[in-house]
C-alpha cells in the first residue's frame, strides 16, 4: 500500500506504489524497451517506465486518467517538459471540430461525459477539478482556483455545452456562480457567443482582484473552436497546486494512447 502521507499518492483509487512498478519492469524489460500498460490509471507504470529510460505506451477510456498523467510528468519534469510534451503521441482525443462534435455527440452518457472533462481539462491546462459527483452536477463540471491573498482561494467554476447554448445558458450559469460563491463562471461552448449573451456577460459585471491592477468579466464564454487553436484559462494568480503532484525523476520516450 501507499502511505496516506507518501509524496507519490494521487488520491487515484488504484494507484499502485512506484516501488513495485520498478521491480516488475527491471525484472521483465531492458533499458530502450516499450512498456505497454493497456489499463494505465494515473500513470504509475508510464512514470517508472520513463525514469527507467523506457520507452512506453499507456491506454485508457477516460480523459481524465490520460490528462493526470500528462500533468505528473509536466509537475516532474518542469524544465525538460516542452521537449517531453513534442515527443509524446495523443490519440483518440479530439484534434478539430469534426472529432470534437463525434465525442460531444455520442449516445451513451459516459462516452458524452469525457467530452466536458476533455474541454474542461485541457482549457484549464490539467489544473482544474472535474466535478466527478453522481446524479445531478447543479450545473459545475469543473472547478479551478486561484489566489485572492496568501490565505484566501478565489474559485471559477466550468460549464460545458455541446450545443444550444443561449442568454439563458449564461443566466443560470451565473446563477450557479453565485451559489457556489465563485467568482467567475466560465461557459465552455460548441457554438459562438450571440449578441445576448455577450450582453449577459456585461450585465454580470466585473471582478477586480484585490491585489492586482487587473479587472476580468465574471462570466467568460470560450468556444471550442478557441480551444483547438489553443486557448486557456487565464485567471489571476491562478493556484498550479490545486490538482495533486507526484515526485519523480528520469527521462524517455514517450507515446500516449
Amino acid at each position: 500500500m501507499i502511505s496516506s502521507q507518501s509524496a507519490e499518492r494521487l488520491g487515484y483509487p488504484t494507484q499502485k506504489p512506484e516501488a513495485l512498478l520498478e521491480r516488475i519492469l527491471k525484472a521483465s524489460s531492458n533499458e530502450g524497451d516499450t512498456v505497454l500498460d493497456a489499463y494505465c490509471g494515473c500513470g504509475t507504470t508510464i512514470a517508472v517506465a520513463q525514469r527507467l529510460n523506457r520507452k512506453w505506451i499507456g491506454i485508457d477510456i477516460t480523459y481524465q486518467s490520460i490528462s493526470l498523467i500528462l500533468k505528473r510528468l509536466q509537475d516532474k519534469y518542469p524544465e525538460t517538459w516542452p521537449q517531453i510534451e513534442a515527443n509524446i503521441k495523443l490519440d483518440g482525443v479530439p484534434r478539430d471540430i469534426e472529432s470534437a462534435r463525434a465525442l460531444a455527440n455520442r449516445r451513451d452518457d459516459k462516452t458524452r461525459k469525457e467530452f466536458e472533462k476533455w474541454a474542461v481539462l485541457t482549457y484549464s491546462n490539467n489544473q482544474a477539478r472535474i466535478n466527478d459527483k453522481k446524479g445531478a452536477d447543479g450545473g459545475i463540471d469543473g472547478v479551478a482556483y486561484f489566489l485572492l491573498d496568501k490565505d484566501t482561494n478565489g474559485k471559477a467554476v466550468f460549464q460545458v455545452k455541446s450545443g444550444g447554448a443561449n442568454r439563458a445558458t449564461l443566466a443560470t450559469l451565473n446563477s450557479d456562480r453565485q451559489r457556489e460563491k465563485a467568482e467567475f463562471g466560465i461557459l465552455i461552448s460548441m457554438d459562438p457567443p450571440t449578441k445576448a449573451m455577450r450582453n449577459q456577460i456585461q450585465a454580470a459585471g466585473k471582478f477586480k482582484h484585490p491585489l492586482l491592477e487587473r479587472e476580468d468579466d465574471r462570466l467568460q464564454i470560450v468556444t471550442i473552436d478557441d480551444l483547438l487553436a489553443g486557448a486557456q484559462m487565464d485567471l489571476p494568480m491562478a493556484r498550479k497546486d490545486a490538482v495533486k503532484s507526484a515526485k519523480a525523476e528520469g527521462s524517455a520516450q514517450f507515446r500516449l494512447i
